[in-house]
């Protein structure tokens, strides 16, 4: 099997077991009768929404792996796939944060960025001015995903430390 395929696999299997774990150290302060504040609820949305979107995107290749086997197509697929996923959601997301007239501290706008330079970095590919679409990048798009969503779990940690 394809390395880079064996990559997704591993980050969509680490990635799901993150957004679980912190799904559930963020119901647990629920249960404990304490109430999240709107920006905290909006920092679970994120880390587990972006969280399963790369689980999808890290799945999507593997999948079409068994229809496909030309590994360029499947690359090129996946890009597309990241990018449309991607972008809906952090247009929904922005929209959602405005609404709820949350404050953005820094490392929650360097997130955002950073997730707006990956959308560019999709689009690029695709020109294949640089580089052509491949798994490897699908991977590292994933593995960033993975690291974005445990930066804003150690926001959403730090927020109810400093509240408690």
């Amino acid at each position: 099997m394809d390395q880079s395929i064996e990559t997704l696999g591993l980050l969509a299997e680490i990635t799901s077991a993150f957004v679980a774990f912190a799904a559930i150290v963020a119901s647990i302060r629920v249960s404990l009768g304490q109430q999240l504040a709107p920006f905290q609820l909006l920092l679970v949305h994120f880390f587990t929404e972006s969280g399963m979107i790369v689980v999808t995107v890290c799945l999507f290749p593997i999948i079409l792996s068994g229809f496909w086997h030309d590994r360029s197509q499947i690359a090129l697929a996946s890009t597309y796939y990241a990018i449309l996923a991607l972008t809906i959601y952090l247009f929904t997301y922005i929209r959602r944060r405005r609404a709820a007239k949350a404050p953005t501290p820094l490392i929650s706008l360097l997130n955002m960025i950073l997730w707006a330079i990956w959308i560019i970095i999709l689009i690029v590919t695709l020109t294949e001015i640089f580089w052509p679409p491949s798994l490897a990048i699908v991977a590292a798009f994933c593995f960033w995903g993975l690291f974005s969503a445990t930066i804003i779990f150690v926001s959403f940690l730090s927020s109810f430390l400093i509240s408690a």
